[in-house]
């Protein structure tokens, strides 16, 4: 992992006078010491024992320091007071860490595991999210488990200064990409502006372009795309990039069709929408605005381009998933020189490049949100569908069973791929914010 300088991660250990201190302060200097590897820590560099003590932490936390997760550390058995009073008051997600006793076969020296259990009692009936972690920070499992959770922690609370620009609507009939402006707001802290597509269309008026960023166009049908259908991919190529970096949001839905989809023109929007995935906007075709924020959390999470899809089929036989849609940024195709354009000007066709993913979506279900994930190996075989797509395997139950599952539980017809394995940073987020997770 690289060092995230950005985020504050806030450590306090707590404890009383009458255990080993000693001890529970090696702990925290090895803890803080593994944290600041990669990301900046704030918080008191010895165990809180006593309430001045703490009533300073906590002013600093919430004052100067506004870390975005929170460890709370059981450097011994504390007074039960304590932890609940720094949750009350300092409001981030939350981990529990305590410590394996040092010589269980002579004394107890620290009775971390009991404080431990003591306080998620405690936040539990108080219903502040908050997860457990026990063992040293140098047990690599530990590491994982610690790692995934600030990284869900910091992606909740960078998500909290987002605005979704939402250009148009939806597409006409996706129900599944219907939302709630007002949950997603509660839920994440994510607002909405509303942008008409009147804008897109008077920057096309204007008839500028702006250079496309690849030098040739091979069609899928053989030849190249003429001259005309170039000059009219450009101009909505600069016509959707003006109305994104004049309205500043860099995470986007936008109804592309039917209205601005270029079909009497030569060349259409969506090689351009590719293009500016790669320039780093996020965003989300056909106006799925719990798309976009899926988006936003992976990207989040990786720091890569996500790829909005479409689940089209299944093969038993590879046991995989066919993944297809228009708008897939180039930088996922797993040969450049594989890029095709389809004859009218819109279509890009491409294969996406191997490797392992995780399938997401941020659902709404009767007023709530839902997350499913699908962990898939991204085989490297070649598609020919006219559009970005790739054959996404399954890893834990056959591509037919999660078929059958996201047609019977009525899942979207949208999900979202990012390369690398994240179920335990969306484990995470699940328990942070109590939105249920599916894995398939």
């Amino acid at each position: 992992m690289n060092k995230d300088t950005k985020a504050l991660v806030g450590l306090i250990s707590v404890g009383v006078p009458w255990f080993d201190q000693e001890v529970a302060n090696k702990n925290l200097a090895e803890t803080r010491a593994w944290l600041e590897q990669f990301w900046s820590v704030v918080g008191p560099t010895s165990v809180v024992v006593d309430t001045p003590t703490l009533e300073t932490a906590i002013r600093d936390f919430q004052t100067t320091q506004h870390p975005a997760v929170l460890i709370i550390q059981i450097g011994t058995f504390p007074d039960g007071e304590v932890p609940l009073r720094i949750a009350e008051q300092v409001r981030v997600p939350i981990i529990i860490h305590s410590l394996p006793e040092p010589e269980i076969d002579k004394r107890i020296a620290i009775n971390s595991l009991c404080g431990a259990n003591l306080t998620t009692f405690t936040l539990t009936e108080m219903g502040f999210p908050h997860k457990a972690i026990h063992g040293f920070v140098s047990d690599p499992q530990v590491q994982v488990q610690m790692a995934a959770y600030l990284r869900a922690g910091l992606v909740l609370a960078a998500l909290k200064q987002k605005r979704i620009g939402l250009i148009g609507f939806r597409a006409p009939g996706f129900y599944p990409c219907v939302f709630d402006e007002l949950l997603i707001r509660r839920s994440f802290g994510v607002g909405i502006d509303h942008i008409p597509l009147s804008e897109v269309v008077l920057e096309l008026q204007k008839g500028n372009q702006k250079p496309a960023p690849v030098a040739n166009f091979p069609r899928i049908e053989g030849g190249d795309l003429p001259r005309a259908s170039v000059d009219s991919i450009e101009k909505y190529y600069a016509a959707l990039g003006n109305v994104l970096e004049r309205n500043g949001h860099g995470l986007f839905a936008i109804k592309d069709w039917p209205e601005i989809m270029g079909l009497e023109d030569p060349g259409g929007i969506w090689p351009g929408l590719g293009w500016l995935l790669d320039e780093g906007h996020l965003l989300a075709p056909e106006g799925d605005v719990n798309a976009a924020l899926t988006m936003a959390i992976l990207h989040g999470l990786t720091g890569s381009t996500p790829f909005f899809a479409d689940i089209s089929a299944w093969d038993d036989e590879t046991n995989a998933l066919a993944l297809w849609h228009y708008g897939g940024a180039p930088s996922l195709a797993r040969d450049p020189q594989e890029i095709r354009y389809g004859e009218e000007g819109r279509e890009v066709q491409f294969t996406l490049k191997p490797g392992r993913g995780t399938l997401v979506r941020f659902g709404y279900h009767h007023q709530q949100f839902r997350i499913l994930a699908i962990s898939v190996e991204m085989l490297d075989k070649k598609v020919q569908l006219r559009r970005a797509g790739g054959w996404a395997q399954t890893v834990k139950q056959p591509a037919r069973d999660v078929v059958q599952t996201m047609l019977d539980d009525g899942w979207e017809h949208h999900v979202v791929l990012t390369y690398g394995d994240i179920l335990p940073e969306l484990r995470a987020i699940s328990r942070f914010t109590g939105i249920p997770l599916t894995e398939l």
